[in-house]
């Protein structure tokens, strides 16, 4: 079973006579500039009558002087979802527990799943914020002795982001029988940001980043995971030949040399989300706090309000494949567009009660 995820899809919008290009996209979490003038300009000048670096070397030895790493600790993938997969396979067996906290990301219980190990859930509860109970959590954790334990931070769909204090505490609980990934996806573009670079020196943890979200490259597939040696090349040997493209690698490059962009971008998400906080607590709607470039909302029948909206030519992420189908999950954009949702939201809101 394939996990269910944001984005269009063009059947979708085939179905309710919409246009891709009429519609502003909310459901995705990526940069609200798109892809830097460097990087797209990097992408155009790929050479596609090459095969590209089957290791992608240079991008790793790149990342590899920015993180104060090895090149032997970084494994770069054709997106986070497929590294999940490949730490799955590599790292668990048939019948081996796997924990995962939720509600969050539906690949990591599919990896799981495909690897045949058993998925144990560390749940939050909507009443408290959807804030994990981190005590009972570690408790669980040393009576589970999971093999492998995901961890969203910040977390998808909730926002939630935890500090360095709870994270340490759940990878040294973990430690004993097995390995944390600890997912940086929308690390780039929180509130209150940390450095978890430094925590794979205390060994017992895995970290997953995607430059898909911070660097808009959505499109290309890009990501990259932080492990011990051993581990990064038991995944090395399951990936498969030429998965990271010319175009991903050389964007990549061109974006690591960027960080203007992204500066600018934080700006953007900061200004547009305590707008978007701002107006939905105005229209009655019920909104989590989140550390993260998006917003968790509880606007009654998730599937029903993002019908309405995409007809409007507004996506957002209908959470009910979290088991939140209550909510939905809005992406920060810049202002000017963030102020056409309100609009439309709110009379589709007022509609609806």
């Amino acid at each position: 079973m394939n996990p269910v995820h944001g984005g269009l899809e063009e059947a979708e919008l085939r179905a309710l006579g919409v246009g891709r290009d009429q519609v502003i996209d909310f459901s995705s979490n990526i940069n609200p500039l798109g892809p830097s003038p460097r990087v797209r300009r990097a992408a155009a000048e790929a050479d596609l009558s090459a095969y590209p670096d089957r290791h992608s070397l240079v991008l790793r030895e790149a990342l590899a002087g920015r993180l104060g790493v090895e090149t032997e600790n970084i494994l770069v993938g054709n997106g986070s979802t497929e590294l999940i997969r490949l730490l799955a396979r590599a790292w668990l067996r048939p019948g081996e527990k796997c924990l995962i906290f939720q509600p969050t990301f539906g690949e990591y219980e599919t990896a799981a799943s495909q690897a045949g190990a058993e998925t144990v859930s560390i749940p939050a509860g909507e009443q408290q914020g959807f804030q994990w109970p981190i005590t009972a959590a570690v408790r669980a954790i040393k009576e589970v002795r999971p093999r492998l334990v995901f961890l969203c931070n910040p977390n998808n769909p909730t926002g939630v982001f935890l500090s360095r204090g709870p994270v340490d505490r759940i990878r040294r609980a973990v430690a004993d029988s097995g390995l944390l990934m600890l997912d940086d996806a929308y690390a780039p573009l929180a509130d209150h940001r940390w450095d978890t670079t430094p925590v794979l020196k205390d060994g017992g943890v895995a970290l997953l980043r995607s430059m898909t979200k911070d660097h808009a490259l959505a499109g290309v597939r890009l990501g990259y995971m932080l492990a011990e040696p051993d581990l990064i090349a038991v995944m090395r040997e399951l990936q498969p030949s030429w998965s990271v493209n010319a175009v991903a690698q050389a964007a990549g490059l061109a974006a690591l040399g960027d960080e203007a962009h992204l500066d600018e971008a934080r700006m953007v998400v900061s200004e547009s989300k305590r707008y978007l906080s701002g107006e939905l607590e105005a229209l009655g709607i019920a909104a989590n706090s989140s550390a993260a470039n998006f917003i968790l909302a509880k606007v009654g029948s998730a599937a029903k309000m993002r019908t309405a909206l995409l007809r409007r030519g507004i996506a957002v992420r209908d959470c009910t494949s979290f088991g939140l189908p209550e909510h939905i999950r809005i992406a920060i954009r810049r202002r000017e567009e963030c102020e056409i949702l309100v609009e439309a939201l709110g009379e589709e809101w007022a509609g609806g009660r």
